[in-house]
């Protein structure tokens, strides 16, 4: 027995082919499904020492560390052992050292690695693959969101939405750029959320444009404008807030019709004084403004507010939907200055000064002036 232990005990360690061989395959192995890394070169194509497997095992918990501590952690306690292995078998007689014993401390933390390298570089293919599927119809929906707040109507909460969308996207873009396509993923979400606020917002604005009773009303008030100046033979004008148009009408027939800007809020039925709202509903030219009477080239004041208007205004008061402090408003018109591509007024209706003076010309005290959402 004592001769067999002998035996075993000073039998001679693996070769150094067998060892580089051994090491050199886990070393290949680690960096499978990344990039590899600086430190795999370090070891590539040459004999495998301690040093080199020292060397990649810290490279790989270097990579490891930023998006999987705790694989890093686990590899750091197995470098802890496998140092203590390889200084006790270097300080050791040799009647006392294990064979094979410093290779497989140093073996198994290439396994490791390579099985944390693996999974993370599976992870990181896999948030590439979703940033490059969710960019292009993010970007397009974050286009349509900015382009939807600027609608006449919409409130703060979807204006501030609309902005942290694109600042949101904007960090994405640059994590991206940055190869962290795990954090462009996380803000790309946030992106998401906050454009999702602006359209729920537009379409809650918006259905009542599509409602068959509102839109029943709205036609049945423009037919019967439109019968009023067939019948007198006389001028009248409509307004759809909706597609933005002024139409202008003589003796029932249709005979111009041009670009018109809203309220700022102008696609909101009109209640109080400062709701920045277009008002709806039949009224008449209650003055007409030459150039020097009015603030906005030339005008037609019309007769806001109407019966309707004041019962309108009456209710909100009632229920508390109205500010305490507000007015039903007046001094709605029709005035030039227009043309500046937006909604801007405190609710009135402005076309440009060419416009402004094509229906200046027809209009009189009197002359049937119908706003309606869409027909």
């Amino acid at each position: 027995m004592l001769i067999g232990l002998t035996l075993r005990r000073t039998r001679p360690a693996a070769s150094l082919r067998r060892r580089s061989f051994l090491y050199g395959s886990l070393l290949a192995t680690v960096g499978v499904g990344l990039v590899a890394p600086s430190w795999v070169g370090e070891v590539s194509g040459r004999p495998i020492s301690i040093a080199a497997s020292r060397r990649a095992s810290l490279g790989a918990v270097k990579t490891l560390r930023p998006d999987v501590p705790a694989a890093a952690r686990l590899l750091d306690r197995l470098i802890a052992d496998a140092e203590i292995a390889t200084a006790h078998e270097a300080s050791a007689p040799p009647w006392e050292r294990t064979p094979g014993r410093v290779e497989a401390s140093w073996g198994r933390i290439l396994v490791t690695a390579h099985g944390a390298l693996s999974e993370l570089g599976g992870r990181k293919r896999s948030f590439r693959s979703r940033w490059d599927g969710l960019v292009g119809p993010l970007r397009a929906d974050l286009h349509r969101a900015v382009a939807e707040a600027s609608e006449a109507g919409l409130g703060l909460r979807e204006i501030s939405a609309s902005r942290q969308a694109s600042m949101r996207f904007g960090l994405a873009e640059r994590y991206a750029a940055l190869g962290a396509h795990d954090r462009a993923l996380r803000e790309a979400e946030q992106a998401r959320s906050f454009v999702d606020i602006v359209h729920a917002g537009f379409t809650a604005l918006h259905a009542r444009f599509g409602d068959a009773r509102s839109l029943g009303k709205w036609r049945s008030m423009v037919e019967s404008t439109i019968a009023e100046s067939r019948d007198s033979g006389s001028t009248a004008i409509v307004v759809d807030k909706l597609k933005r148009r002024l139409y202008l009408y003589s003796a029932g027939k249709r005979i111009a019709s041009y670009e018109a800007e809203i309220g700022a809020n102008g696609l909101r039925q009109k209640v109080h004084a400062g709701d920045h709202a277009t008002p709806e509903g039949r009224y008449r030219v209650a003055q007409v403004k030459s150039a020097g009477r009015t603030k906005y080239y030339k005008a037609l004041l019309i007769n806001y507010p109407n019966d309707e208007d004041r019962a309108r205004y009456a209710f909100g008061k009632r229920t508390g939907t109205v500010p305490p402090r507000a007015g039903i408003g007046s001094l709605i018109e029709i005035h030039g200055e227009g043309g500046q591509g937006r909604d801007w007024t405190d609710g009135c209706i402005a076309l440009d000064n060419r416009a402004m003076d094509a229906v200046f010309a027809r209009a009189r005290t009197g002359t049937p002036v119908t706003i309606v959402g869409t027909f």
